[in-house]
């Protein structure tokens, strides 16, 4: 079989179209070889084989002038965590403004009409992309108010540098607030709005904040979070949430907490609580997939024995 035609070098990287290869002198059919894939439907990279979701929606952008990436494709880019409402949307989701007449068709591809303010976009590798707190509002209304809080949550958590590479949270209450108080009367607003309230600084994962949500939701006080063992000690290891008052201290253990390195370090943290005179009450994934339930109810007991 007859090898095809070299493409020029400078195109390695770039996206390919059909009229820039007729600008060229080369047939459009020479993109359906083997050595180019299509990004989207009249797109082609020498490497889309190798492109991630977030590679495609950029590259899709830079393509579709006024289009800025959105919803889960933004969070994706931005490096989020995704609530499972939305987790397993695959599309390339761009927004454009929310007066234009074209309609962007593309298989796999969905498009949406709204009005961006000021300060709601930044650029990423020169690319337009919604803002974290822009993003978390757009996902409100695909999201139950548990999973808003803890997509909000994840926003305005302080970071670790040594773990995360960064010291500033993804964004702040304040963003969030001035994006609902900027917003129109748009689907998800109110579930936004209400999740202002109950979102916090200092829970670490989603299950932490299901964790803390069951536990108001059924009566409980809210328990602080990030609480360590001896307030007078800098280098004592924070339990998840708790109620210092009464020394109950809660942890919800995820996937990482099980490996032998982390388990020697819960162990010390345990052992740190224990000698304070807490009571540690731990929990797992098997807690959550029935709503936290049995914790509830042993926290409960916990708060009436311990308030007596």
């Amino acid at each position: 079989m007859r090898r095809p035609e070299a493409l020029p070098q400078r195109w390695n990287g770039c996206t390919l179209t059909p009229a820039l290869l007729r600008a060229e002198g080369i047939h459009p059919q020479r993109l359906r070889r083997a050595d180019t894939d299509r990004v989207f439907y009249g797109f082609y990279r020498q490497d889309a084989d190798q492109l991630t979701l977030g590679m495609r929606a950029v590259l899709l952008a830079e393509e579709l002038p006024d289009c800025v990436v959105s919803d889960v494709t933004a969070a994706r880019v931005l490096g989020l965590h995704l609530p499972w409402e939305v987790a397993r949307d695959d599309a390339v989701h761009l927004t454009q403004p929310a007066g234009t007449a074209r309609r962007i068709r593309r298989h796999g591809v969905t498009s949406h009409r709204r009005e961006l303010r000021e300060g709601q976009v930044m650029l990423i590798g020169g690319v337009p992309v919604t803002t974290p707190a822009r993003t978390w509002f757009d996902l409100a209304a695909r999201c139950s108010l548990t999973s808003v809080v803890a997509f909000g949550d994840q926003l305005v958590r302080q970071p670790r540098q040594r773990f995360e590479g960064r010291d500033e949270p993804f964004a702040s209450l304040r963003e969030l607030v001035g994006v609902v108080e900027e917003a129109g009367r748009v689907p998800g607003k109110a579930r936004a709005k209400e999740a202002l309230g109950l979102i916090r600084v200092g829970a670490d994962s989603f299950k932490e904040t299901e964790l803390r949500l069951a536990l108001v939701d059924a009566g409980l006080p809210e328990p602080e979070l990030q609480v360590p063992a001896d307030p007078a000690d800098p280098f004592s290891h924070p339990a998840d949430m708790g109620y210092p008052g009464l020394k109950i201290a809660i942890q919800y253990d995820g996937g990482t907490h099980f490996d032998p390195d982390q388990q020697r370090r819960n162990q010390r943290r345990d052992n740190d609580f224990h000698a304070q005179g807490w009571l540690l009450l731990c929990y797992n994934s098997s807690d959550a997939q029935n709503g936290f339930r049995r914790a509830v109810s042993q926290v409960r007991s916990a708060v009436r024995l311990r308030a007596t």
